[in-house]
């Protein structure tokens, strides 16, 4: 195989030797009154046209396929020169702008993910024409994102926690799961950070660490479990009861049986709303296991802990705040635009041992820039991370805890109206619980009249699929899918603030028009 090339750019003959000579200056910002004033009205234009496509999103197909010619351009070689800042943004609006998912739609329903709001957006920009490093220092927007972290550690019922803004919720958990480790590796009097969890030449071998949370327990457990080099037999999933709740019976068994095996437990999870059903476990049990055995709990409340600002459903997540960590992310039922994860720890001394490395070039002075010091570097993973908290530290100062409260209710009232109107109709058939705002169902077609015998699930798996491809493929709404023992199920998982009730009526009227298209049925009342 020949050795790879540099890129062809073009180089002046004997480039390397020719003596230093002028030169024009290269800089990404305008160079002239004009290229500035050019940039106000494209940045102005842009704008625009973000609003009217929001303020236009109930008229709109809730998603659409990229067309091939539109999809090709994708795969052209990278631009050499460019198109100016007009003809590059005209590429956005022409083959990006209409193609996302769809997520800011009033009837996108999948996969819990925020919708994002107009002041938000607007934040995101300050943001990023600031440009701040947030590893630390001492600057306005380091106190900004501290305070959103005591805010939120307050109203979740941990005052005094220490915290991180990070990317999602896979992150928030793993950085929890990393001090738990911590504070494992403290009680058994072993050096985590230096020696990892291997056993080393001429030492005692390390009993394995292990940690538990139910068979409904987000993905993110066995990535993190390999991530950390604990390996994924680490992570015990326990049986659920039929609420899709941990059994802390099994638990209590299972951890015994791993004791007398020679593991170690250190850690139980507790899910604020299960990705499949949004279930919750009795937190207040496991906060009292825990404690009684000494065991690190932690909470996954990645949508489900924001239930706390909903006097509607906050007693669902009762116990949460025992939580020695929590989870949670605002870019799904705080509907922030992402990335705008938060991971609490309540030990704010073992969080920040967790995680801190001080290097000569951090070292914070009593005076200046870095006399703040590099508070948020030495709590996670990251040097580098911008500025997520200032588009909900304003969303907030705008509208007001409260009024999140009332979209999270306003959520879970419209997802009891599915649920009801679900159980009332003839074509449609629940398949779990619905607590909280997930609504897991599928479409049964009516038997002709004197046919024998239900559906099996082998005839009505595939008709939901084709149901659910051609509900989404049309724009209608976009519900996610999901199987439930065993059964394919449409899932509605509804953190959308701009959903209406007639949003939740159209998605049921179009999920039994369609069943009939394709089941072929004659029209049945609805």
């Amino acid at each position: 195989m020949p050795p790879s090339q540099p890129p062809d750019f073009p180089v002046s003959p004997n480039a390397a030797d020719a003596p230093p000579g002028p030169f024009e200056r290269a800089t990404f910002d305008p160079t002239s009154d004009a290229e500035w004033e050019s940039l106000r009205r494209l940045g102005h234009r842009m704008l625009d046209d973000l609003l009217a496509a929001q303020r236009a999103l109930p008229e709109q197909p809730v998603w659409q396929a990229l067309p091939d010619v539109l999809r090709a351009s994708f795969e052209e070689s990278g631009p050499r020169h460019g198109i100016g800042p007009e003809a590059a943004y005209e590429r956005v609006r022409r083959s990006v702008l209409p193609y996302g998912l769809g997520n800011w739609h009033p009837r996108f329903f999948g996969w819990v993910q925020g919708n994002g709001t107009p002041l938000a957006m607007l934040a995101d920009m300050i943001a990023a024409g600031l440009n701040p490093h947030l590893g630390g220092f001492n600057q306005a927007p380091a106190l900004v994102e501290r305070q959103v972290v005591s805010w939120f550690a307050e109203w979740l019922g941990m005052p005094g926690a220490s915290g991180l803004f990070v990317t999602g919720g896979t992150m928030a958990n793993v950085h929890a799961l990393a001090c738990a480790r911590i504070g494992a590796a403290r009680r058994l009097g072993r050096d985590v950070r230096r020696d990892g969890v291997q056993s080393w030449p001429g030492e005692p071998a390390v009993a394995p660490l292990v940690y538990y949370g139910s068979t409904e327990t987000h993905a993110w457990a066995f990535k993190a479990a390999e991530w950390l080099g604990l390996g994924s037999r680490a992570f015990r999933t326990v049986p659920v009861d039929s609420d899709f709740r941990m059994r802390l019976d099994v638990l209590e068994s299972m951890l015994e049986a791993d004791e007398r095996d020679g593991l170690i437990p250190f850690c139980v999870i507790g899910t604020a709303g299960t990705v499949n059903t949004g279930a919750t476990d009795d937190l207040v049990a496991l906060a009292d296991l825990c404690r009684r055995r000494q065991l690190w709990f932690h909470v996954d409340g990645a949508f489900g802990a924001l239930a706390a600002l909903s006097p509607l459903v906050r007693e669902q997540v009762i116990g949460m705040e025992r939580a020695d960590s929590l989870a949670f992310d605002l870019h799904k039922w705080g509907s922030m635009p992402f990335e705008c994860a938060c991971v609490l720890v309540r030990d704010s001394q073992l969080h920040h041992e967790a995680f801190r490395h001080r290097a000569s070039y951090l070292v914070p002075s009593e005076r200046g820039p870095t006399a703040g010091g590099m508070y948020f570097n030495e709590r996670g993973l990251d040097l580098t991370r911008g500025f997520k908290a200032l588009k909900i530290w304003m969303q907030l100062h705008a509208d007001g805890v409260e009024h999140f409260g009332r979209i999270i209710s306003q959520n879970v009232r419209q997802l009891r109206r599915l649920v009801a109107a679900i159980d009332a109709h003839p074509e449609l058939e629940r398949l779990a619980p619905a607590p909280l705002n997930i609504a897991c169902f599928r479409y049964v077609p009516l038997r002709p009249r004197g046919a024998m015998g239900a559906y099996t699930d082998a005839e009505l798996d595939p008709l939901n699929r084709e149901l659910l491809a051609r509900l989404q493929e049309r724009g209608l709404a976009m519900p996610s899918s999901t199987v439930i023992h065993g059964r394919f199920a449409i899932r509605v998982a509804h953190v959308n603030h701009r959903t209406t009730d007639a949003d939740i009526d159209h998605l049921v009227q179009q999920i039994a028009v369609l069943g009939r298209e394709i089941a072929g049925a004659s029209a049945a009342p609805v």
